[in-house]
């Protein structure tokens, strides 16, 4: 399993940043990186020098998916506790 899970990413266009927020899975600690992405390209190597090898390996493993908006929060789908039951 991998040390870092993301949940979701959140893109300020004007900026050329994006917010990935997850969960460090050891610890269960919740985690938000800004990253650069100029025209939806992330790059990893600015501004990434404090972040764990750990981390930044799952975020190059995910680089491809990320930039094509796989885990964009408007991909994800609302589903409310009472559904999930019936």
């Amino acid at each position: 399993m991998s040390p870092y899970h993301i949940f979701f990413v959140y893109r300020i266009h004007d900026l050329n940043y994006l917010h990935v927020h997850g969960m460090e899975m050891a610890t269960k600690k919740l985690f938000t990186v800004l990253l650069y992405s100029p025209n939806d390209a992330i790059d990893l190597t600015v501004q990434t020098s404090h972040l764990p090898a750990e981390l930044l390996s799952v975020l190059e493993e995910e680089k491809a998916r990320i930039d094509q908006g796989y885990y964009d929060l408007a991909q994800w789908e609302y589903q409310s506790y009472n559904e999930q039951l019936h």
